[in-house]
């Protein structure tokens, strides 16, 4: 018995070939068959994959029929034929991915064995040093006073910041609130980062106003020079492991190392008081599958393994997402200037 192809099958094959070599060459095409009536874009992104199955499950069919078997040329033992070559196909479709994604989750709760939290709220003392991978402002060449800076100093939980950034030389800038007639302009604030507990956000009354508003009624917020040391506690959020993006190496089975960022908040000896780790794993789908990706606002193109991020243990950028439960009193916005 031949390999041959039926003709139906070729015309199948070539068709999805065609489809597969487009969506892989150029993934914004995609879009287009969208646009030109969803249809064209559907089988545009599945064409990948239903060609990859298709000819794993032609060759492990004419492997099958070459077995010695007795009625090889009956219908039953056709149909019985390509319902077992679609289960051998399908088999490693679904556990190979099961599997490296096991192990990427396995690993990911090693990482976070140390991880701990206290029952009630940490009370901080008056001086506290923040040490947050990436907060820098480059007009000053010096840390800002970020969003937690801000509501801890704002809403009186401590007395003196001392900022950090270890990304740049471990530069540091220490900030606190004076009464002043007169405030120093454009101070080193810096509120990129939101808190869910700020929403809905508005206009005239959100967290960058409400303190805005407070250093034009005189509380200043002054800058000047400190040293971590000098702290009582710190609260620090880094950058563990930068780990592989979603867009790197697109045809590799085996995900790259995971992100890992981790929130500590430690006494003045060192003596960790909270302690949780955020793993971003790169999560195969399953079954395994062929993906391509564009979007309307971006060059950025994907066409790989059909992948995607998994958290554990999320924390958000800067702590975000835990720090309210953390400091329940810095997650409300600082009280409004009180005429």
């Amino acid at each position: 018995m031949s390999f041959v192809m039926s003709r139906r099958f070729w015309v199948y094959i070539g068709f999805l070939g065609v489809a597969t070599l487009v969506a892989l060459a150029w993934p914004p095409s995609l879009l287009f068959g969208i646009f030109l009536g969803v249809v064209p874009g559907v089988i545009l992104s599945i064409a990948p994959t239903l060609l990859m199955y298709s000819l794993f499950w032609w060759i492990t069919r004419a492997l099958l029929r070459k077995l010695p078997v007795r009625d090889s040329q009956s219908r039953a033992f056709r149909v019985v034929i390509a319902v077992l070559g679609g289960v051998i196909v399908a088999t490693p479709a679904v556990l190979i991915p099961r599997l490296i994604n096991m192990q990427a989750h396995d690993a990911a709760v090693r990482m976070q064995t140390d991880d701990f939290e206290p029952d009630k709220p940490i009370v901080l003392p008056a001086t506290i040093a923040l040490i947050i991978d990436g907060n820098y402002e480059w007009s000053r060449k010096r840390p800002a006073c970020d969003t937690l800076c801000v509501r801890l100093l704002f809403n009186s939980m401590v007395a003196r910041v001392i900022a950090v950034d270890p990304s740049h030389d471990n530069s540091t800038s220490a900030f606190w609130i004076e009464r002043r007639e007169t405030c120093p302009d454009r101070p080193n604030l810096k509120f990129d980062v939101a808190w869910m507990t700020d929403f809905p956000l508005i206009r005239g009354d959100t967290l960058n106003d409400r303190v805005r508003d407070r250093i034009a009624h005189g509380e200043c917020l002054i800058e000047g020079d400190g040293r971590p040391e000098d702290a009582a506690a710190t609260v620090a959020y880094r950058h563990v492991q930068r780990g592989t993006g979603t867009f790197e190496h697109p045809w590799s089975i085996w995900p790259g190392p995971p992100v890992v960022n981790r929130l500590e908040i430690l006494d003045a000896n060192g003596v960790p008081l909270y302690r949780r780790t955020e793993v971003v794993t790169i999560a195969m789908t399953t079954p395994l599958m062929v993906e391509t990706r564009a979007g309307l606002l971006t060059t950025a193109t994907y066409a790989g393994w059909a992948r995607y991020r998994k958290t554990l243990g999320q924390i958000g950028p800067n702590g975000r997402d835990v720090l309210p439960y953390v400091f329940p009193d810095a997650a409300k916005k600082p009280e409004k200037h009180q005429q």
